[in-house]
């Protein structure tokens, strides 16, 4: 299947993954969901308190297609500090809070560090949640780090699900 418009054929699927992107993107889903502030805990089960924003429109996770995404900062720049098990449980314990704005609870995500797929569809940086019930369902995530602390999060819908 090809749609015309003009001079231009978009093929199906191209459309069909832009269609899902923005269906699926946060703002179409309801980025309101995402908590502009809250707290996280780390493997030491401290409370590490973000704030969050939303930014529209942006090319971050995906060159040609605009979606929204979520930029979660730790308050403490120091608190998701890496300890004897590095970053594992860190991750483990962000990608929980965040997958929760995402799809709906009966998604289980696979969000433990050695579960995470290297990419997804259109994806260009970050690693991705995938669904374990949803297989069209994941969520791209790029922690920056600064001296072995995550320090950043940003996050959004992937275009469709996981892949490796």
């Amino acid at each position: 299947l090809n749609f015309q418009g003009g001079d231009n054929t978009v093929p199906f699927t191209r459309f069909s993954t832009i269609l899902a992107l923005v269906i699926a993107s946060p703002a179409f889903a309801g980025s309101s969901l995402f908590q502009p502030k809250g707290f996280i805990q780390n493997d030491q089960g401290e409370q590490c308190w973000y704030h969050q924003e939303v930014v529209e429109g942006s090319h971050y996770f995906h060159d040609g297609v605009t979606a929204n995404i979520g930029v979660l900062t730790f308050d403490d720049q120091s608190c998701m500090q890496a300890s004897e098990f590095g970053q594992t449980v860190n991750k483990m314990m962000i990608n929980n809070v965040i997958s929760r704005w995402y799809s709906r609870g009966d998604a289980n995500f696979q969000t433990r560090e050695s579960e995470l797929f290297p990419t997804s569809l259109l994806q260009k940086r970050g690693q991705c949640i995938q669904s374990k019930k949803y297989p069209a369902t994941g969520i791209v995530v790029d922690y920056e780090e600064s001296q072995e602390s995550i320090v950043r999060v940003r996050h959004g819908m992937s275009a469709q699900g996981c892949k490796k």
